[in-house]
């Protein structure tokens, strides 16, 4: 997409993750007592605040055309005040200024991503374009058409029309960032429904067809339908996508999902290497070769391998293995793993911490992401050899910073049905 920046193109991601930022710290305790910041960034601050204070305020149908309008411009003014350097000026600011500006930009947030939404059938859209469809003309002093020296005038932008691309997976990663779980089942439901699932291979494409989209919108448009960026199982971005599907806690969808889409659990014949190695990308069934559909090119590194670790983690280990209750470390095991993952004698064995072998045992093969499923008991081996037995789901301020400071060498966790 790298000639969208020339087709005055814009992208919605960023907004998804603006916002969780800005969540964030709202959520968060604010000091109260001022705070200095440098006076540049301080007057923009205040100029932005007083922007979607008015904002706001109005109904003027004309109103997000005027707010980026005089933003940008005040973003401008700021970047050209710091080119050399900050002057060295500050200006205090209280918390409760802080938060109130947070909770604005929270509102136009929301505001906009509810508009990009709208505009794309319910959808989260990835990229935009926008043409201008009114203008103005500048004039000198004496009245007289202001021109460049190749005679060409200057404008002044006046009304712009916004052109949504057509779907890529990146938008959806994202915004499953933000939604509730309801949301987030709903969005999985539009995605499976939708051109970016790959129904012969049962995986996710990176974008859908762009066939007629211009060449200008960048490099994507070069590659064959299928291949490389354009339109193929862009395993990085797929592994995204299956990683919030979990986090979303949409577990039913995400193991219905995980034996076509994980690399180990691909055909090698069909995937045309070891499957124990992630690709690039794999061929989309778009591609006009059918040979080549699911075979995996360019084995590396790549940002697969990290989102496969974190699915690993948040599957046998859960989001934060490690807490901090009334002042005590705690650790608990939040495995979600279907009863088809464990052996026949019901049991499921990893590494922790690099040195530590936990192993799950569930006799009975259960979902462990069940509501009626529960830890019952946990047993600790001790690198000196000490054996200890603790009842419940959790392991206590001792054990926990043992097992963390790598003194713990086995652990088993006992799961049982809650009845």
């Amino acid at each position: 997409m790298n000639g969208l920046p020339g087709l005055f193109g814009s992208s919605l991601p960023e907004t998804f993750e603006l916002q969780r930022l800005i969540q964030f710290l709202l959520e968060v305790s604010i000091d109260a007592s001022p705070f200095e910041l440098p006076i540049e960034l301080s007057t923009l601050l205040r100029e932005v605040v007083s922007q979607l204070q008015t904002y706001h305020a109005t109904t003027d149908p004309q109103r997000d055309f005027v707010y980026w309008d005089t933003v940008a411009t005040a973003r401008e003014a700021y970047r050209a005040s710091i080119r050399f350097g900050l002057a060295g000026e500050t200006r205090s600011l209280t918390g409760s200024e802080l938060a109130e500006a947070l909770a604005l930009f929270a509102a136009k947030i929301k505001a906009g991503l509810a508009r990009a939404l709208a505009l794309n059938g319910g959808l989260p859209p990835t990229y935009f374009t926008y043409k201008m469809t009114d203008y103005a003309l500048l004039h000198n002093a004496d009245g007289t058409p202001r021109v460049d020296a190749q005679g060409r005038p200057f404008i002044r932008a006046q009304a712009f029309s916004v052109n949504v691309l057509p779907l890529f997976l990146e938008g959806p990663v994202h915004a499953l960032k933000v939604q509730s779980s309801a949301e987030a089942a709903r969005l999985y439901q539009q995605i499976k429904a939708s051109p970016l699932f790959d129904r012969e291979l049962k995986m996710y494409k990176v974008n859908v067809s762009l066939a007629d989209q211009p060449p200008d919108l960048g490099r994507v448009r070069v590659f064959t339908p299928g291949w490389l960026e354009n339109e193929s199982i862009w395993l990085h971005m797929e592994y995204k996508y299956l990683l919030e599907v979990l986090r979303a806690g949409l577990y039913a969808e995400f193991f219905e999902d995980f034996t076509h889409t994980v690399i180990p659990f691909l055909d090698p014949h069909t995937y045309g290497r070891s499957p124990l190695e992630n690709s690039s990308f794999l061929v989309s069934s778009a591609h006009p070769d059918r040979t080549l559909h699911g075979a995996g090119f360019v084995a590396r590194l790549t940002g697969s391998s990290a989102e496969f670790l974190s699915l690993w983690q948040l599957m046998l280990i859960g989001p934060q293995p490690f807490v901090v209750r009334a002042d005590q470390l705690y650790l608990i095991f939040k495995p979600a793993l279907p009863g088809w993952l464990f052996t026949d004698d019901g049991t499921v064995t990893f590494n922790f911490l690099g040195q530590c072998r936990v192993t799950y045992h569930n006799p009975r093969r259960v979902d462990t992401f069940a509501a009626d499923v529960r830890l019952t008991a946990i047993e600790l081996i001790t690198v000196t050899g000490e054996r200890v037995e603790l009842a419940g789901d959790r392991i206590g301020p001792e054990y926990a910073a043992l097992t963390r400071d790598g003194q713990i060498k086995q652990i088993d966790v006992y799961l049982d049905l809650r009845f």
